[in-house]
This record gives C-alpha cells, sequence and structure tokens, in this order.
C-alpha cells in the first residue's frame, strides 16, 4: 500500500502504461532500496494511491514523463531496428563516411552476388534514380529488372546514366 511517507523516499518513476490513460505504473524501490517494484493504480482523482502520487509528482508531469518514455522507447525500438537490418544486411552501415561506405557497397556487390533480398533493393533503389526512371531506354530497363547479379543490374543501369550524361 503506497503511503505519502514511504513515496516520499522510495519513489523512483510514473507514467502512464496504456493508451487510454486509465492506468499508471509507479516505480518505487524497496526498504532496504535494493530493489524495484512497480505498482499498478488507475487514474482516479478521487482515489487514495492516486492522492499519495500526486504528493510527488503533479498530473502535469505525469503526461510529461509518459511522453517522454514513449519517446526514448520508440528511439531505442528505431535503433534496434538499424542494428538488425545492418547485421542482416538489409542497409549499409558506415554512416555515410567514405572510407567505411565505399568499402561496403563494393563488398555488398561483388560478396553474395546473387542474394535476391540485395538485388531486390538494388533494383528498386535504381528506379529511383531519375536518369533510370525517366529513361526511354526500355531495353535497357528491362535489363535492369530481370539482371540476375548485382553486377549485371549496375552495368545497365550505369549505361542509362552514361548514355544520359554524353
Amino acid at each position: 500500500m503506497l503511503t505519502k511517507e514511504y513515496i516520499k523516499d522510495h519513489f523512483i518513476d510514473a507514467y502512464f502504461v496504456d493508451e487510454e490513460r486509465q492506468n499508471i505504473e509507479i516505480l518505487q524501490t524497496s526498504e532496504d532500496k535494493k530493489s524495484v517494484f512497480p505498482t499498478v493504480i488507475p487514474f482516479e482523482k478521487e482515489h487514495g494511491q492516486f492522492q499519495v502520487l500526486e504528493s510527488v509528482m503533479s498530473v502535469d508531469e505525469l503526461h510529461e514523463r509518459t511522453y517522454n518514455k514513449k519517446k526514448e522507447e520508440r528511439r531505442l525500438f528505431e535503433e534496434q531496428l538499424v542494428r538488425i537490418a545492418e547485421r542482416d544486411g538489409m542497409v549499409m552501415s558506415g554512416n555515410n563516411n567514405p572510407k567505411e561506405l565505399f568499402p561496403s557497397v563494393v563488398s555488398a556487390i561483388v560478396n553474395d552476388t546473387e542474394n535476391e533480398d540485395h538485388l531486390f533493393s538494388l533494383k528498386l533503389a535504381l528506379f529511383e534514380v531519375n536518369e533510370i526512371r525517366d529513361s526511354q531506354d526500355t531495353e535497357l530497363k528491362s535489363a535492369i529488372r530481370k539482371g540476375k547479379t548485382k553486377a549485371e543490374v549496375l552495368f545497365n543501369a550505369l549505361k542509362i546514366i552514361l548514355a544520359k550524361s554524353n
């Protein structure tokens, strides 16, 4: 049971745990402060435990803390997705540093040349290039679509790009 005296010395954090913002999770330490335990209470202003929470955190702070927690959770989730995508070769790493990026690009082209996921992503990316997308050379565009290796796909794409620059 939460009390004003206990929460004053053991309160860590509180935030809403549902989209409807009807339930609040309160984190607090144990008596010896070696453990953390959660307590979920309803968001009811008349509820005794909510009144105890208000002694250490206002409703505005509760909403702000919930917003910041969700924002941080999203940031961590996105970072994890990027790590997984890099690990699985779905995106290039290197943070646009040419010393790291270009060796990664060359390696992706030369190694695992028939990887279907890589080929598909490469073809999609190439058709985002204006010179290729807008090209009237249907034969080369078809060759890009039907290409079986990354080098073959890039070779035909470069033919279109070089033809445009001449």
